[in-house]
């Protein structure tokens, strides 16, 4: 049996239910997946929640920090980004791990905010690339109006590859 959590921000809270059930077809049949991700979640917000899903036995989790923590509204400082990471990756010390991580984002600015820029988000997604090893890299996809969020069709287009990178792969 493969029990597999999805945990971080909106890059992950946005797999809907097709696309679960699309990974789960991908892992095999004893997979189940659990969506534990929240759209604007930050890395603070994981680090608060990760002690407690942590102590379940995942086989695999799956994380997704970065693209809040580096928005000026928010900007979680680096090193507490890395600290952060450092609790989470703690709490999943029985579970394998995999990033999932921030693709290249359109620089769209918000109105009063500011605007996420791909150089303050390379730092946050180097972080979490080093702290996790088996990562999946977007990289350049089909992006939202928004200039963040995967669209539907890219992340069918990823799951094949994500599902192999939680098999082992």
């Amino acid at each position: 049996m493969t029990d597999v959590a999805l945990f971080g921000d909106s890059m992950l809270a946005r797999f809907t239910k097709p696309h679960i059930q699309h990974l789960e077809r991908e892992i095999g049949p004893s997979s189940t997946v659990y969506n534990c991700a929240a759209g604007g979640w930050d890395s603070s917000d994981g680090a608060a929640r990760a002690a407690k899903l942590g102590a379940l036995e995942w086989s695999v989790v799956v994380l997704s920090f970065g693209a809040n923590d580096c928005a000026p509204w928010k900007h979680v400082p680096i090193d507490q980004f890395t600290s952060n990471i450092e609790t989470v990756i703690s709490a999943f010390s029985r579970a394998r791990l995999v990033a999932f991580l921030p693709p290249r984002i359109q620089e769209v600015p918000r109105s009063g905010l500011g605007t996420r820029r791909n150089r303050d988000l390379d730092v946050y997604r180097d972080v979490l690339r080093t702290a996790v090893q088996c990562c999946l890299n977007p990289g350049s996809v089909d992006l939202e109006d928004d200039g963040l969020h995967l669209t539907p069709e890219s992340y069918t287009a990823l799951i094949p590859t994500l599902a192999k990178l939680i098999s082992g792969g």
